[in-house]
């Protein structure tokens, strides 16, 4: 619960300082701040459940993600998903308990299109029994749901030691 709440302490740390970094030029009725709230299943290669070999598992992943244009392209984000379920993996030979993973990351977006983009960034998968060092690819596609609002399919790998994971999820975003 302390890597939650230090997690959304960075989470707000970062709004807040980016906010702040405004010029204090003539206002402008673009929105260049973006929140998204994103439900998917992450898919993991293979895992343990209840003491079998599952080959594959997926698992739920609920997430927050906050987003700040730094110009027509390029975007800077940060990532908070958490995973909904407990499994084990082989790791280095042992298994490894996963239990409700926590990954926070930055990530960095560029804007292929209007409605495309695709984003790179280090992150680190927080659990009780080994965090973990995470860099993450993804792809998402905006449908502008007027009034600001977005709705974001989205495509994430996470490279992580000794295995990756893919995730597809959907989130639902808001510019202001």
């Amino acid at each position: 619960m302390q890597k939650l709440s230090l997690s959304l302490l960075v989470f707000f740390v970062f709004i807040i300082g980016l906010s702040a970094q405004e010029s204090n030029e003539a206002e402008r009725s673009e929105t260049k701040n973006q929140i998204n709230f994103v439900i998917g299943y992450t898919h993991i290669p293979r895992a343990f459940e209840d003491g079998r070999e599952e080959d594959p598992v997926f698992v739920p992943t609920i997430g927050i993600d906050y987003f700040r244009e730094l110009n027509e392209k390029w975007v800077l984000g940060l990532v908070m998903d958490l995973e909904l379920t407990d499994y084990a993996l082989e790791f280095n030979g042992d298994h490894l308990p996963r239990e409700n993973a926590f990954l926070v990351g930055v990530i960095a977006g560029y804007e292929l299109s209007e409605h495309w983009g695709i984003m790179a960034g280090p992150a680190i998968e927080f659990e009780d029994h080994k965090d973990l060092f995470v860099f993450r690819l993804a792809t998402e596609y905006k449908i502008d749901l007027g009034e600001s609002w977005l709705l974001l399919p989205s495509f994430n790998y996470d490279f992580k030691e000794e295995y990756g994971t893919w995730n597809l999820s959907v989130g639902v975003g808001k510019k202001f």
